[in-house]
């Protein structure tokens, strides 16, 4: 498959699969997710009002850790939508680029795949993986970042290679 393909069919998979699992969170999730924040929220001031601090501090960890899986589950929509626009933004260069067909490829997967481990590493929190999941995420980042960089540097030697000489003479 040529490199334009995988981008354009990978990053419109990632903008696709943002869409569902965007669907599926505020359809389904959130708001059992928005219940359980509000109930140890609210378990925690009446425990603390009644003088048991041992039942208002473990609500309030409850607390703690709803609204952690609340920020990492919404994450998840934003980070396949911000590697569908990454795997997008090299389409323009692409042709103008000389370069094998098959570096443009392994870096074009770099990008499509740096994506889905960056999905994969949120799911990994979710499930209770934090340390694992959070090392995951950065390496989406990196396998993204290598290959937008790849396509960066390339782009830059391939103008630079392509200007004309210049003439020594200023005023001729």
């Amino acid at each position: 498959m040529a490199s334009q393909r995988i981008l354009f069919i990978g990053g419109l998979l990632l903008f696709l699969s943002s869409l569902a699992y965007g669907l599926f969170y505020d359809g389904y999730l959130a708001t059992e997710n928005h219940r359980a924040v509000i109930y140890n929220l609210d378990m925690a001031l009446n425990m603390a009002a009644k003088g048991d601090l041992t039942m208002a501090s473990a609500f309030a960890n409850g607390f703690g850790l709803e609204s952690q899986m609340h920020d990492i589950q919404s994450r998840i929509s934003l980070h396949l939508a911000l590697a569908g626009a990454m795997a997008t933004a090299p389409l323009w260069v692409l042709p103008k680029l000389d370069i094998s067909e098959r570096l443009k490829r392994l870096l074009a997967l770099l990008i499509i795949f740096g994506g889905i481990l960056l999905a994969a590493g949120d799911f990994m929190q979710v499930m209770g993986s934090f340390k694992f999941g959070f090392y995951t995420v950065i390496a989406g980042y990196a396998w993204i970042a290598f290959g937008l960089l790849g396509y960066f540097l390339y782009g830059l030697l391939a103008m630079w290679i392509s200007q004309e000489p210049r003439s020594k003479r200023r005023n001729s």
